[in-house]
């Protein structure tokens, strides 16, 4: 794993809390103060304050996930430096939203923007790398959403109701239908069953790449504390005895992925899609990313005395 990579990483997630501590900080002090002088907030002040501090919970959850993971082993720069981008757009977002969130124009305006920085974001994720994690309709939805409403309601309707229905509705939803991907660390070891190319009609070379990598993805999976199964390692030089089909491979694979909680697929190819075919027809979890796979907490045994 590139080192260098990785500590950039660390350091935008340092940047990235940073700027959202000072946004959080800022957007308190705004609350209880009018002209710097102290005073307690009118109920359309707390409603908008609520509806920043939703959006910040929001989106500083799913950052803390996605930062505090390490660089996928597949090393995609382009998608760390659109990470990049887009992290550092939203954090000062958050804190630029933070300085006027008393104002309900302002705060439409602020959300709008937000809203549709992590709709393309997302999409060139999706677009580009093929990335979809199991968060991303939920969030795709409430993105397009705010995206297309917020404009109406400042032009046509501007209702405030409007506005705090949405953005509630937003952070329930949220919370019900991505709870175990923020709360990660409640989640029990998975079986999973690592699924991308082997090679078998490539050279020596590209064989051993493609089981370096897929060990290198093993690892990491046990290191989360997770079951990993990686048919790479296990059937590696399997192809040359004359005695195994191709059947006999598939009939290998396809009995360890029924016993599996989750499959994770590095890239096409012939067998790696048709693995990724049965895991959906049964409904098993699919992950493409090392970010998207949640930590497990270790336990440490104790002796007993």
């Amino acid at each position: 794993m590139n080192e260098y990579l990785k500590s950039g990483r660390q350091a935008l997630r340092l940047l990235y809390f940073l700027v959202i501590s000072f946004s959080i900080t800022n957007s308190i002090k705004n609350l209880f103060t009018i002209d710097n002088i102290f005073q307690i907030p009118n109920v359309e002040r707390t409603v908008l304050f609520c509806i920043f501090l939703s959006f910040v919970t929001r989106y500083f959850l799913g950052a803390y996930r996605v930062l505090s993971e390490d660089i996928e082993i597949e090393l995609k720069r382009p998608k760390i430096v659109i990470d990049i981008i887009a992290f550092f757009i939203q954090a000062l977002s958050f804190y630029v939203y933070s300085l006027n969130f008393f104002d309900f124009i302002f705060t439409q305006w602020a959300v709008f923007i937000i809203s549709l920085v992590d709709l393309v974001w997302l999409a060139s994720l999706a677009y580009c790398f093929d990335i979809k994690p199991k968060t991303f309709k939920e969030w795709m939805i409430n993105n397009i959403v705010f995206v297309i409403v917020i404009p109406i309601n400042l032009i046509y309707l501007r209702n405030f109701h409007i506005m705090y229905i949405l953005s509630f509705v937003a952070f329930i939803a949220d919370f019900v239908y991505n709870l175990s991907f923020y709360l990660a660390h409640n989640i029990k070891g998975l079986r999973i069953f690592v699924a991308g190319p082997y090679g078998d009609n490539e050279p020596k070379e590209i064989i051993e790449e493609n089981v370096r990598r897929a060990r290198d993805i093993g690892k990491e999976l046990a290191l989360k504390g997770h079951f990993p199964f990686i048919p790479h390692t296990m059937l590696h030089g399997w192809e040359t005895d004359q005695r195994f089909t191709i059947q006999h491979f598939k009939d290998i694979d396809f009995k360890w992925l029924s016993f599996c909680d989750a499959l994770y697929f590095i890239s096409s190819s012939k067998g790696a899609d048709i693995e990724r075919g049965i895991a959906q027809e049964k409904g098993i979890i699919i992950y493409t990313s090392l970010s998207e796979v949640p930590d497990v907490p270790k336990i440490e045994s104790k002796r007993k005395q």
